[in-house]
């Protein structure tokens, strides 16, 4: 079995394990805390699915110092358990009856079971080794328990080790196992994953949600980027995921394990901009009294994530293209020529190529990011099968946070979601969940329950020609809402969409941005795009 490293970072929880004294991980056992440190940080990555998976199970078998490790999913559609990722290079997979084999078992029960001579054990599954040629001799399996619910726990699946390398599993494996198994269970909560079992179009990203065609070609892009070192420009509206695509590809790219380093060119003044991104020496200004490194050099062996190229100043567009062509700079007030090995992602929301044929943006910098073009796209674009999904995800992931007993959305819920134009796209879906699930009263979202506008099911009506709804019904002078006649292109349905909730607001910017989803700063630069 080939071993991986996880670079180590702070808990994010406190974990029982996590007090295992000194004394305990000097002794030649299991570091468990470390163990469990690695978990964490490698389910907060953005790769592909089956990849994740291979390496948690690859992980669970060294924290048991086990031969081979199998993660069981539950198949909704069959009740099986299915071995999703596992160390099985016999067979493309196994299924097992609930009740079936030691891991059907444990499966039935929701208890762990440890078995230290396998044939010895009733339920014990001898085809499986028959058909492998692989003998199996200790046994540890325990089940993966989702939240809790009116019945008790959910089972997602069940973990099981085999054959120890040295002596047989013992309590304290167990318990370490339990407690890997808990982590394990909350990566498969966030990201639905259980459900993914039997989908006939699944996400390959477990941090990024969608199954529609458009969202399938952006898995294809980020794979084929995540495969070479080229430089990848990323586009689509705000609120679309760009960072989260950025990042799919460098953790899915062979500089994984080195840093992704964001430098947001709206936030940071012009002045310090350059600062910022190369770093300066003691004494380059006032107020510099120590050297400082740059981003491009603390992403050195990883990947540099510009967001928003197209708000990058000229003054700075060539020191950037520098970097790229050379992969060379100078920090501000030095003089030596510093080198990186760092690849660069960019995103914008800007049309660059009017602004190059402008002369706001540089035509060869703009060629230059280019290289792989990635088009995230909206919301509205991936349908309302992807809006449902990602409504649902969100339900789970903040009702877990706000520690709400809610199980989902209703009927009506869901046909408002799939209703509204979602201007502000996956951020202003994420937002409007958010708040549903820390005001709802009851168990199901409604659709009172979300903050979204009340007339017409998001205040839009698209128009044909002919004076009525899409939907057929004549418009009268008493409807309420924005009303849209067909025709437009998307840019003008955005501005007209942006004008009317300033209205709705009474030109309050900040309330208005709330609403869409989008932050101040950004509403102040599409009202300048009209």
């Amino acid at each position: 079995m080939n071993g991986f490293l996880i670079p180590f970072v702070a808990m994010p929880k406190q974990s029982r394990l996590a007090h295992q004294s000194e004394s305990d991980r000097m002794s030649g056992g299991v570091d468990r805390r470390s163990v469990l440190l690695a978990l964490l940080e490698l389910i907060r990555t953005e790769v592909d699915l089956d990849t994740l998976l291979r390496r948690v199970v690859d992980l669970l078998a060294q924290a048991m110092d086990a031969d081979r490790a199998t993660l069981f999913l539950i198949d909704k559609q069959s009740g099986e358990l299915v071995s999703k990722a596992a160390h099985l290079p016999e067979l493309p997979e196994i299924r097992l009856r609930s009740g079936q084999g030691i891991a059907g078992l444990v499966a039935q029960t929701q208890r762990p079971v440890i078995q230290s001579h396998a044939d010895d054990h009733p339920r014990f599954a001898a085809s499986i080794d028959r058909l492998t040629g692989y003998k199996t001799v200790t046994v540890l399996a325990v089940p993966v328990l989702g939240d809790d619910s009116k019945s008790g726990k959910e089972l997602l699946g069940v973990i099981e080790v085999l054959n120890k390398q040295r002596g047989s599993f013992d309590e304290d494996d167990r318990d370490l196992l339990c407690e890997l198994a808990d982590e394990v269970a909350t990566a498969l909560n966030q990201t639905q994953l259980p459900e993914r079992v039997t989908m006939k179009t699944p996400e390959r990203y477990h941090r990024i949600i969608g199954t529609s065609t458009v969202m399938q070609r952006v898995y294809e892009i980020i794979g084929r980027a995540a495969a070479t070192t080229a430089t990848v420009l990323i586009r689509g509206e705000s609120g679309t995921g760009k960072e989260l695509a950025a990042r799919a590809i460098h953790f899915n790219s062979q500089r994984a394990r080195g840093p992704f380093v964001k430098i947001d060119c709206t936030s940071i003044p012009e002045g310090l901009m350059e600062s910022e991104l190369f770093g300066h020496e003691r004494g380059a200004f006032t107020g510099a009294e120590q050297r400082v490194l740059g981003k491009a050099e603390l992403a050195d062996g990883g990947t540099l994530f510009l967001d928003e190229i197209g708000d990058l100043k000229g003054s700075l567009q060539g020191k950037l293209l520098r970097l790229l062509q050379d992969r060379e700079f100078e920090r501000v007030g030095g003089r030596k020529t510093l080198s990186v090995d760092v690849r660069i992602v960019a995103a914008t929301n800007r049309p660059l190529e009017a602004w190059v044929d402008s002369g706001q943006f540089r035509a060869d910098l703009y060629y230059r990011l280019k290289v792989i073009e990635l088009a995230m796209p909206s919301l509205r674009e991936r349908g309302g099968d992807d809006i449902e999904r990602l409504g649902q995800h969100f339900v789970k992931l903040y009702a877990q946070k706000h520690n709400k007993l809610i199980r989902g959305l209703s009927t009506d819920a869901l046909l408002r979601l799939r209703s509204h134009l979602w201007p502000g796209n996956i951020r202003e879906l994420e937002h409007c969940i958010e708040s549903a699930v820390a005001l709802c009263p009851g168990s199901d979202i409604t659709s009172s329950d979300l903050p979204l506008p009340s007339s017409l099911n998001g205040s839009i009506k698209l128009l044909q020609s002919d004076g009525k709804s899409v939907d057929g019904k004549a418009i009268g002078a008493s409807s309420s809402g924005l009303q849209l006649p067909d025709g437009l292109s998307l840019a003008d349905v955005e501005q007209r969409y942006i004008r009317h909730t300033l209205d709705r607001f009474a030109g309050n910017r900040s309330e208005a941005a709330r609403a869409l989803g989008i932050g101040r700063n950004t509403l102040l630069r599409k009202l300048k795009e009209e």
